[in-house]
């Protein structure tokens, strides 16, 4: 397994299945990776990290954590499913020749440049770069409930990122649910698939479902595990996960 060493810090991926639903069905079709920095055999928070990082050290720093999840991409026990990863740690552009010298490197080893999906901010030349890469490209939202739609339409990404925060606004009770189910279709009348993470229980799950949302992230449905662990592979029933343990009250009908 692929990771890096910085002082007393060892940066480890960790990677957590992105599933399609379709037809009642849940089908791993993309991981998300991310970096986790590790002390003393723990994990600990990237600011607890970045504390210790000297700012002449933040560039290379960052270059390394840019491409540590490509790297491992052999290593992530599912077979035939591309690869989301972000921007480095200091929240800036990544360094377009690294990542095309790793895109040369994967294709050599038989994974495409397609399997790849970058998620960046609102800037457009930067999607136009890794779109030329070949990579695809997925819009983060950095906190905000709701996506501006001009950068949806300056992006035009491949899949719109509702992260956890952002998602657990729109869980917060039926009134603010019911507000899912028309981003999300303005989303995907932009062109776009939409992942929401954070699906850590069934009342999530349903409330995802019930907004027309595309991919599907979160500890419900396969928690993170560090990069070499095993998943299982192929589809899974929607219904699984719908024990019935908790009532759920229907936000859209």
């Amino acid at each position: 397994m692929e990771f890096a060493v910085h002082g007393d810090f060892r940066l480890r991926c960790t990677i957590q299945p992105i599933f399609r639903h379709e037809d009642g069905r849940l089908t791993p079709i993309a991981a998300d990776a991310q970096v986790v920095p590790y002390r003393e055999g723990r994990s600990v928070t990237v600011t607890e990290f970045l504390a210790e990082v000297a700012d002449e050290d933040r560039a290379i720093v960052g270059r390394v954590w840019a491409v540590l999840p490509l790297a491992n991409v052999h290593n992530m026990g599912v077979e035939g499913i591309a690869l989301l990863f972000r921007q480095d740690v200091n929240g800036e552009a990544p360094d377009l020749d690294d990542l095309g010298f790793m895109v040369r490197r994967l294709k050599g080893e038989g994974f495409e440049a397609s399997q790849l999906i970058c998620e960046i901010g609102g800037d457009e030349n930067l999607a136009c770069s890794l779109r030329a890469l070949g990579m695809r490209v997925a819009l983060g939202d950095h906190g905000a409930a709701q996506h501006d739609g001009d950068a949806v339409k300056r992006v035009m990404p491949d899949i719109v990122r509702l992260d956890r925060a952002a998602f657990e606004r729109f869980c917060a009770d039926a009134s603010t649910g019911r507000l899912l189910r028309p981003v999300v279709s303005e989303l995907k009348t932009l062109g776009a698939d939409v992942l929401v993470e954070g699906i850590d229980s069934e009342s999530r799950l349903e409330i995802a479902l019930g907004a027309g949302v595309d991919l599907l992230q979160g500890d419900l449905l396969e928690p993170a595990k560090l990069v070499g662990s095993i998943f299982a592979e192929g589809p899974r029933e929607t219904s699984q996960y719908r024990r019935g343990e908790c009532v759920v009250v229907p936000l859209f009908g």
